[in-house]
């Protein structure tokens, strides 16, 4: 009767030690991070505005945002950190309709590329650490790589069927945004968190082209260049793993 419990208390203190070291390990401060997330890409300002006779309407709609970042802490809870996203969004094609002049009876379909807009930037980032619970917000700066869409129309004029077709042109530009993360620590090497990003670049599209074609004529435009404002806010979730523990207490 005493082996046994003197057996069931030694595996209750190995239970218990092992029990806070899980515990003391899965609190225990990290410098670095790699992180992956997807989510909305919501476009503002002119790359969301409608208005098809506007010099820089961009006509973007929602759509998807991906992004991958990775972060190291050089001192205290500053860090510096590298993040690449990639922006897909659709384009109005209502829009491009509206601004067509065209009579009650006159019949026309609209179709579009997405945007794509790609950003590589770096930066500092401060880490706010709330138990399990942590904040980074970080200013970054880069390069973006911007894709204009193709756009077309097709449609009638009374009896004279027409379509109209825009090539689109990639851009680089310089990049400059913003975020804050909120994180939740799940173990010892995992988080959870949920992004909010902005991002701004200015493009300028050059070699642009548009081509009218009807019954019995074509006529095409003479190159000319576009400048178009992209400003964009990306909401993502994702997984982060956690690396570099600054205490060694085991």
């Amino acid at each position: 009767m005493k082996k046994l419990f003197y057996t069931v208390l030694a595996v209750g203190i190995a239970t218990t030690a092992f029990c806070q070291k899980t515990f003391i390990l899965s609190h225990q401060d990290k410098k670095g991070f790699i992180s992956a997330s997807a989510g909305v890409s919501l476009p503002v300002g002119s790359f969301a505005n409608c208005n098809a006779t506007a010099p820089q309407a961009c006509m973007a709609g929602q759509g998807l945002a991906f992004n991958a970042a990775i972060g190291y802490r050089i001192a205290g809870p500053v860090g510096l950190m590298i993040r690449g996203e990639q922006h897909r969004n659709t384009v109005n094609t209502g829009a491009m309709l509206d601004a067509l002049y065209r009579n009650d009876s006159d019949i026309w379909t609209a179709k579009a590329d997405n945007w794509s807009v790609m950003t590589v930037m770096a930066g500092p980032y401060v880490t706010m650490p709330m138990g399990r619970f942590s904040v980074d917000a970080r200013l970054l700066a880069g390069r973006a790589l911007a894709v204009l869409p193709n756009t077309s129309m097709s449609g009638n004029f009374g009896r004279t069927e027409m379509s109209v077709t825009t090539t689109g042109s990639q851009s680089m530009a310089l990049a400059l945004g913003g975020g804050i993360s909120l994180r939740y620590r799940l173990g010892r090497a995992l988080s959870v968190h949920l992004d909010a990003d902005y991002s701004r670049s200015e493009f300028t599209f050059n070699n642009l082209t548009s081509t009218a074609i009807s019954t019995n004529n074509r006529s095409e435009s003479l190159s000319y260049s576009s400048d178009r404002t992209v400003s964009v806010v990306g909401v993502s979730a994702g997984l982060s793993i956690l690396f570099s523990t600054k205490y060694h207490p085991f």
